[in-house]
Parts: C-alpha cells; sequence; structure tokens
C-alpha cells in the first residue's frame, strides 16, 4: 500500500511540475508585454502540447533543442554571478558554515523550522527560474 500511495504522489508530482513550471513562465510574459493575461493558459497548453509531441522522439531531440539554450543561459547566471562578487566579495561569507553552527547553537528550537524553511525555498527555486 505504502508502495502504491509512493508511486501515485510521484506519478501526480510528474505530471503537475511541468505544468506548474510553463505556466509560470509564461505569467512571466505578462510582465514584458501588456494584454496576455487572458493568453497565459493558452500559451502554456500549446508550449506543453509541442513539449511532450518532441517528448516521443527521446531525449536526444529535446537535448539538441535546448542544449545550447540552457548553455547560454547558465552562461549568463555565471557571469553575472562573477561580476556580482567581483562588485561585492563580502557575499562569499555567506558560505561559511560557523554562521549556521552559531546560530543553530543560539536558537535550537527554531532552527530545524528555519532549515525546512530553506529546503522548502530552494525546491520552490524553479519557479523562480521559470519566471
Amino acid at each position: 500500500v505504502a508502495g502504491l500511495i509512493g508511486a501515485a504522489l510521484f506519478y501526480g508530482d510528474s505530471m503537475i511540475t511541468p505544468a506548474i513550471s510553463v505556466l509560470s513562465a509564461v505569467e512571466g510574459l505578462e510582465i514584458a508585454f501588456d494584454g496576455l493575461e487572458h493568453w497565459t493558459v493558452p500559451l502554456a497548453l500549446i508550449v506543453l502540447i509541442g513539449l511532450f509531441l518532441i517528448q516521443k522522439h527521446g531525449t536526444a531531440r529535446i537535448g539538441i533543442l535546448f542544449g545550447p539554450v540552457m548553455v547560454l543561459w547558465f552562461g549568463a547566471l555565471a557571469a553575472l554571478g562573477v561580476y556580482g562578487v567581483i562588485q561585492q566579495p563580502e557575499v562569499l561569507q555567506a558560505m561559511n558554515p560557523v554562521w549556521a553552527v552559531r546560530f543553530f547553537s543560539s536558537h535550537p528550537g527554531i532552527g530545524v523550522a528555519i532549515l525546512g524553511a530553506t529546503v522548502l525555498a530552494l525546491t520552490g527555486a524553479e519557479a523562480l527560474y521559470a519566471d
């Protein structure tokens, strides 16, 4: 029973995650272009149908299509990140684990809740990238 429940949750998640990601990306277009509010759902459906039609040809075809786009995207993110670190190198202090140890030792109860919220925020970061 637990296996069936897990499989059902996995199947449901695999169906809803692409829809939410595409819908979020299309909603981001509303910021750039006025008057797209009523086109949001139809555009998301067109993108999803197109992706699922391409998907049946295998991941190689999708990789050929999206690979160069992703290289450009991650290259732009890397360049912006390096630029930001050069502008304010003190942001690298955030990677020091001593800050986490100090926080957990001074706030033992709330620390676990904040760690859980951080994990949820990181897993929801996909929606931010889609926008």
